[in-house]
């Protein structure tokens, strides 16, 4: 196939080849951005109603509890801890949606997944950048939340989804240069980046958490954990809510859902990371800017074409992949 020219669907085949033969290394990375902040959430809320159901027998223990100051500061003290461990793990989660476009581009040269914190670096060196391209991408999703904007906020989407990637790989841009380089790759490409999207969305967004709920009620997990968070729903003022049928049954049945497809969407952002960057490099190459180069090709060819001065990829990632495990 002509280099800058590829199918849509050998990018979203290439990018779940890639994703499960680095599988285990994927969730590795993934582990305490997605579970950490389901972890930083159950200390929150289960320190919170431990205390809330113990805390009569505690003030007849300690009358100096009985005293709302004291109070505010012991529920203070009980949320601190899950909120630094979600807060790391939030920030996490958002430094991978740079660092796996790194993650990719290095397995491109060297055909490894290597060196979690190097390709971290790739984000983090540029936090100002980085933080303001959330908060540039955050405004323009509320703004696209309201009803008259839906559909051109959709088109934006589009145009948009390769803002991660620009990041990532290209320097000297600003965090509206990132916006409106994306758009310009993306222009006259529209309707394939849409029909990656799609694919991408049934697969990861639809297929596999319904999998993975088919999983947890075949083994009998799924109620297990509803009965969990229904006795925790039974503390909250629900009374108003009856006439709409919403029960303490029908809250834990409910986010046992939603923990099963954020989980399920958290463990598969690599693939989505992986193809995206695939499609910049199939996009860049016909912009006058060559991508990276597969594994099969010599490394003669491979150190040729990589253009680490646009590319912005550190080439001690390059130079430690190479490396066995026994020599690193």
């Amino acid at each position: 196939m002509a280099k800058g020219n590829k199918s849509i669907w050998v990018i979203f085949f290439e990018g779940i080849k890639i994703y499960a033969l680095n599988i285990h290394k994927f969730f590795l990375y993934m582990a305490f951005p997605v579970l950490g902040q389901l972890i930083g959430l159950f200390i929150i809320f289960g320190v919170t109603y431990w205390y809330t159901e113990n805390f009569q027998d505690l003030i007849v223990k300690y009358p100096a509890l009985n005293d709302i100051s004291t109070m505010l500061i012991c529920i203070i003290l009980c949320v601190i801890p899950g909120l630094l461990i979600w807060a790391k793990a939030f920030w996490d989660y958002l430094v991978s949606y740079g660092a796996l476009n790194s993650m990719t581009d290095g397995y491109l040269n060297t055909g490894r997944v290597y060196d979690f914190r190097a390709h971290n670096s790739v984000v983090t060196k540029k936090t100002f950048s980085f933080i303001a391209l959330w908060l540039l991408f955050s405004i323009f999703t509320l703004v696209s939340l309201i009803p008259v904007f839906w559909i051109i906020g959709f088109i934006f989407f589009i145009y948009f989804i390769l803002i991660f990637q620009v990041f990532t790989f290209e320097n000297g841009l600003s965090p509206v240069g990132y916006f409106k380089r994306s758009l310009q790759l993306v222009k006259g490409k529209f309707a394939r980046t849409f029909l990656l999207m799609a694919l991408l969305v049934v697969f990861t967004y639809y297929l596999l958490p319904a999998g993975l709920g088919v999983i947890f009620d075949a083994v009998n997990l799924t109620p297990k954990f509803a009965k969990i968070i229904e006795i925790w729903a039974y503390t909250l003022p629900l009374e108003p809510f009856e006439q709409f049928h919403i029960t303490p049954a029908m809250i834990g049945l409910e986010l046992v859902k939603q923990i099963i497809f954020f989980i399920v969407i958290g463990f598969t952002l690599p693939i989505r990371s992986v193809c995206w960057s695939l499609w910049y490099n199939n996009l860049a190459s016909e912009d006058g800017i060559l991508p990276v180069k597969s594994k099969r090709k010599s490394k003669k060819v491979a150190a040729k074409t990589f253009k680490i001065e646009k590319r912005g990829i550190d080439p001690e990632i390059i130079r430690r992949a190479r490396l066995e495990d026994d020599e690193y």
